[in-house]
């Protein structure tokens, strides 16, 4: 089951926070002090570029080498 909902991103200390309402917290039964898996979409562009950042093909940078050739 999924919910949809639109919240607010507002500042909380050094952090930010989005309020999920309760009525939707109790439809997934997650209660206060519980732990929540959130999944965030992020754009396949966006998505495209960290990840040539994080194999070293950004520009700018080499390709990722392994140190060790014998090891797969």
């Amino acid at each position: 089951m999924s919910a949809v909902f639109e919240g607010k991103v507002r500042r909380l200390g050094n952090s930010m926070a989005v309020i999920i309402p309760k009525e939707i917290l109790a439809e997934v039964g997650v209660k206060e002090g519980e732990n929540l898996k959130l999944v965030i979409p992020i754009s396949k562009q966006t998505r495209k570029k960290v990840i040539k950042k994080m194999a070293g093909i950004d520009a700018g940078t080499r390709p990722f080498e392994r140190e060790k050739r014998d090891r797969i």
